[in-house]
């Protein structure tokens, strides 16, 4: 004989979101870790002429060099720190470098269902989380440095 589900609540399972909250010139921002390819000390850069808007510089990693996106100069700020840090973000065609202030990035994970709709529209985002009272914006970093109809479409 079959019991039905009266009198039981169902289970609902969530899906958890796991993101690296970090900063620059101060502001909070996350990304989503599988959007990572990497943290470490930020050694400079190489200027280099580029038409595409925010990036004008190289880095170099042993054998491989890899463009920085100016995600400060984008968000009209400053970095901070003496001992900044680099963060390496994969794209469709390659890994590109973030320069990050100093302040250590956090692991943080959260439930999908409390990412909720980004309402600036100064940096292209996943969405946001609520914390501490404070809205942490989900970078799209697999998107930066992409221009404006090339994200619509890949959305």
């Amino acid at each position: 004989m079959l019991r039905g589900t009266v009198g039981r609540q169902r289970q609902t399972t969530s899906q958890l979101c796991h993101l690296l909250v970090f900063s620059v010139g101060g502001r909070r921002l996350a990304v989503k870790t599988e959007e990572i390819g990497g943290i470490s000390v930020w050694v400079g850069s190489i200027p280099i002429p580029s038409r595409t808007p925010f990036i004008s510089s190289v880095i170099r990693r042993d054998q491989a060099v890899f463009p920085v996106y100016d995600l400060a100069g984008m968000l009209k700020v400053r970095v901070k720190g003496e001992q900044r840090l680099c963060l390496m973000a994969k794209q469709a065609d390659g890994t590109m470098a973030i320069c990050i202030d100093e302040e250590m990035p956090v692991l943080h994970s959260l439930d999908s269902a409390k990412i909720q709709a980004y309402r600036d529209d100064d940096i292209d985002t996943v969405g946001c989380f609520t914390d501490e009272f404070e809205d942490v914006p989900i970078i799209a970093a697999a998107r930066l440095g992409l221009p404006k109809a090339d994200v619509y479409e890949q959305r």
